[in-house]
């Protein structure tokens, strides 16, 4: 002790504790827990960015197809990985102030209306998931607006204390757009770059994803071993006629706009190949779309409403019903409720919370009907497959109540006997939830244990 003063204490005033990441750490971290193909489907959404970007300085904002002319193509192989577009290309500010930037920084300008790029990393995290070595070109249709970026990442892992990146202001190419080249990639992405398989499966996944965005006008291309294939359009289409309508309900939300739509799906259309192709079992469920951007998909679980909060649990009886949530912000996409890597949303968010209750109600229609149907199932398919389909794109309507056929139980003319017996409160809630409604009566749930046991164990023998 020494003047009232403690030796730790003048120790403290001289040193300082370090808090700052190794750069091995970062790359680790900020890649463990996103796909490969999420990784390319990052790039995919800069380049949708620009295009709308060039789209709004050319005055086509508005129209229905104002992506149309603007392409990305894939080219995977078993030594690099090249991604190149014509979407206008990163001007030399953006790139010497944001662009390389780990996370977006505050002062950061308002990126495009209905933006998907939002966080800053998904160019950096994509190359660093990738490989060791990239090439990052861009022209832009500005005069003097062009420059290379090289990211050597053994190099740039070396330099511990700095973080940034050079930029020559040279280029190859005069062609405006962007064109990121990743090589020195790793053994397994090789190995997946030329697996058919995870192609096909890259493409149908994208088909999904980007299924609003390409009925824009957008296209991707991917380059395979039989030569360029467009992603599919998916056009998803609900029963539109005297009998059906699917419901709707729109409205804002503190700065997010909020449309709900749901009903009777019906089939992608035949010009599909297989391979791409989404079954109708695959497609069911509730999606979740920000700015566009499919997040969620043909969800099946609490993530969205089935079983959430007693809500009934997914069924295969429902197959064939699809929701959709559109949640847009054109002045801030930070409000939208999706994750860093576009494939999760937070469901504490309170405008996703509140969109929740109204999907349920849309939902228990639909669960009402089916159960309904169950009487003359007959007459509902035939009613079903005779009902025209109508693009959910061309629903614009704000309000509209889901419109379902009546459907009338046929009447028995068997002789019946009353059936009662005593199980556990519990066993009967678990049948009640695995035949796909919580909401079931007990007497309901025996009354389905017995056409199950009857139907199993009586009729198929």
């Amino acid at each position: 002790m020494t003047n009232g003063k403690s030796d730790h204490s003048q120790s403290s005033d001289k040193s300082r504790a370090q808090g700052s990441p190794t750069k091995d750490f970062f790359v680790r971290m900020i890649t463990r827990d996103i796909t490969l193909a999420d990784c390319i489907m990052d790039l995919v959404d800069n380049a949708v960015d620009g295009a709308r970007r060039t789209a709004k300085v050319e005055g086509r904002k508005n129209n229905v197809d104002y992506l149309k002319g603007f392409f990305v193509e894939i080219n995977p192989t078993g030594s690099q990985l090249s991604v190149n577009d014509n979407c206008g290309g990163i001007s030399l500010s953006d790139a010497i102030n944001y662009a390389f930037h780990f996370g977006r920084k505050k002062d950061a300008p308002r990126d495009v209306e209905t933006s998907i790029g939002l966080y800053g990393i998904g160019m950096k995290r994509a190359i660093f998931k990738i490989g060791r070595h990239a090439s990052i070109e861009s022209v832009t249709n500005t005069k003097g607006e062009h420059f290379t970026v090289i990211v050597d990442v053994d190099s740039w892992e070396r330099k511990s204390e700095d973080w940034d990146f050079d930029i020559d202001e040279s280029v190859t190419s005069t062609t405006v757009g962007t064109r990121i080249t990743i090589d020195k990639i790793y053994a397994s992405i090789s190995s997946a770059f030329v697996d058919q398989s995870f192609i096909n499966g890259l493409i149908k996944t994208m088909a999904r994803d980007y299924a609003f965005i390409l009925k824009r006008g957008f296209e991707i291309r991917v380059r395979t071993e039989d030569g360029i294939k467009l992603v599919p359009k998916y056009d998803y289409k609900l029963k539109k006629d005297s009998d059906f309508s699917p419901g709707i309900i729109a409205y804002m939300d503190e700065g997010v706009h909020v449309r709900i739509i749901c009903g009777i799906a019906n089939d992608l259309p035949n010009e599909i190949p297989d391979e791409l192709r989404q079954e109708k079992a695959e497609y069911s469920g509730w999606y979740v779309i920000c700015n566009d951007r499919v997040v969620v998909a043909g969800d099946k679980t609490d993530l969205t409403v089935w079983g959430n909060n007693d809500f009934p649990g997914w069924h295969p009886q429902y197959n064939g019903f699809a929701g959709f949530l559109f949640m847009s912000s054109e002045e801030d996409a930070s409000k939208l409720p999706w994750k860093t890597t576009k494939r999760e949303v937070d469901t504490s968010d309170l405008h996703y919370q509140r969109a929740i209750t109204h999907m349920k109600s849309l939902t228990r229609q639909f669960i009402d009907y089916t159960n309904a149907r169950k009487g003359d199932p007959e007459t509902a398919k035939k009613k079903e497959s005779q009902a025209a389909s109508v693009s959910i794109t061309e629903f614009k309507h704000e309000q509209v109540s889901m419109r379902l056929p009546s459907v009338n139980a046929k009447v028995s003319k068997e002789k019946t006997i009353q059936i009662s017996f005593s199980k556990p409160i519990e066993k009967v809630k678990k049948a009640a939830d695995a035949m796909g409604d919580f909401s079931l009566s007990a007497r309901e749930v025996g009354s389905k244990a017995f056409d199950y046991f009857y139907n199993l164990e009586v009729e198929d023998k």
